[in-house]
Order: structure tokens, then C-alpha cells, then sequence
């Protein structure tokens, strides 16, 4: 079994209790309407909090989402991405409905999305926007769980990981196609992957560059390679000045 399926397994059970507990009808957004996501006139540069994962371990035990979140914003990043898997990448529903309400930026749900509960849900604590997972859904999940999310006004970052998933992908309806680095099933990381893959995304979606960028020059090379998204997670936690550095990492954009 690898980490991706123990990870959705998991998930799974957990999404099992709390539909026992949480009727989907009582599930009621708390913050204003969703906010656009995506900048269609240029780059969209989201800015990810996460406390750790399971490749790396614990970024850092004092993580507050929130600051970091502020920092992101007085940094000029354009979104935010909060993980809100608990048991891999430590994270809580919780972290996504502090931040959204903290900040002006639109936020993206990054969690292991299967079920159309996980929709209602997602929309319920605050989320813009929600990240579909190609390598754990069918073309049809896909399909379904898109529009779903379309009814709800979020948009949809649809992550793909290799030449299969990606044919799949471009026949469902979301503007984001984000092409990770990162192979889920052993966690390496494959830039050259990402850029071959680019060059397959049409002009009318929008391709973001998932993982593995650790500087500005990551950066401007997946510019290069055609992507108008950049999802940065580690390298900017981690960051001794973390508004600084996600500043200059805008701005080697270009």
C-alpha cells in the first residue's frame, strides 16, 4: 500500500464519523460569499500553510496559520492554500476558518476530496476554492465533484501527476490544472515532469506549478516552461524572513 492510499484510507474513515455526527444540511458557511480565485490577467502565486507532511515531518511545532497567512498577504502573494488533512500533514478544519476570516485573499482547501460532502463541507468552513486529486478519482468523480463545486461557487484546482491523468483532467470543467511535482505514491520530486506536462495544458486553462520550487530561479523557470500558477508550500514556511521571501519570489516572476 503506498502513503497516497493509506492517506485517502484514512481519510475516509474519518469522513465516515462526521457524516455520522454532521448532516450535511447542517453545514452553514460562516464568512461572506467565495471570492474569485484565480488571476486571469497574469501570474496567481498561492502561498500554502501546512504544519508538515508525511516526507518531511513537523515544519515547525509553533505553527500558527494565521500569522503565517498575514505574512503571505503583506507579502503580496495572491491566494492562500491550508491544509486541512489531520493525520499526514497535521492539519484541522479549524486552520482554514481562522485564516479565511484574517485575510482578503481568496483561500484553497488542500485535503484528500473525494466525496460531495467534502463540497458542502469545504464550502461550510470558508473555502474559495477546493483541490480535486486526479490520482484518487475517476474522469467521472471528477466530472461530478467539479460541478458540484461550481454550485457552490468554488473554484477548482485539479491536480494531475503524469500524461494519463492529465488526458482525464482537461475533459472536466476547472480553470486551474495543477501539475505536481511530486509523486504522491513515494514522494519524489520531478521538475522536468511538470514542464513536459505544461507544454500540454490549452491556453484557456490556467497551469499551476505544484511543489519542488525551492527558490526564485525554481520559480522563473516554471515561467519559462509556461506556468501562470505557482502553489509554494515548504519554501516559504520554512523562510527566515517569510514576507521578504515571498516578495522576491513574486518578483523573479517577472
Amino acid at each position: 500500500m503506498t502513503i497516497l492510499d493509506k492517506i485517502v484510507e484514512t481519510r475516509k474513515e474519518r469522513l465516515k464519523k462526521k457524516k455520522d455526527e454532521v448532516a450535511e444540511s447542517n453545514l452553514v458557511r460562516q464568512v461572506d460569499p467565495p471570492r474569485p480565485f484565480f488571476n486571469t490577467d497574469g501570474f496567481t502565486v498561492i502561498a500554502e500553510c501546512k504544519r508538515g507532511s508525511p516526507s518531511k515531518g513537523v515544519f515547525t511545532n509553533e505553527y500558527n496559520p494565521t500569522l503565517i497567512a498575514r505574512d503571505y498577504e503583506r507579502g503580496g502573494t495572491h491566494a492562500v492554500s491550508v491544509l486541512t488533512e489531520p493525520d499526514y500533514f497535521y492539519g484541522d478544519e479549524s486552520h482554514l476558518t481562522d485564516v479565511r476570516r484574517a485575510i482578503s485573499l481568496p483561500v484553497l482547501r488542500k485535503d484528500f476530496i473525494f466525496d460531495p460532502y467534502q463540497i458542502t463541507e469545504s464550502w461550510a468552513m470558508g473555502a474559495d476554492a477546493i483541490l480535486l486529486i486526479a490520482a484518487i478519482l475517476s474522469e467521472t468523480q471528477l466530472h461530478e465533484l467539479a460541478v458540484h463545486a461550481a454550485e457552490y461557487d468554488l473554484a477548482v484546482l485539479l491536480e494531475v501527476h503524469d500524461g494519463d491523468e492529465l488526458a482525464k483532467a482537461l475533459n472536466v470543467p476547472a480553470t486551474g490544472i495543477g501539475i505536481n511535482a511530486r509523486n504522491l505514491k513515494d514522494f519524489s520530486i520531478d521538475l522536468d515532469r511538470s514542464k513536459e506536462l505544461c507544454r500540454r495544458v490549452p491556453a484557456d486553462r490556467i497551469a499551476v506549478a505544484e511543489s519542488g520550487m525551492m527558490s526564485q530561479q525554481d520559480g522563473r523557470n516554471m515561467v519559462d516552461a509556461g506556468f501562470r500558477g505557482f502553489l509554494v508550500g515548504e519554501y516559504f514556511i520554512t523562510a527566515w524572513e517569510r514576507v521578504r521571501t515571498v516578495r522576491e519570489f513574486i518578483e523573479a516572476l517577472g
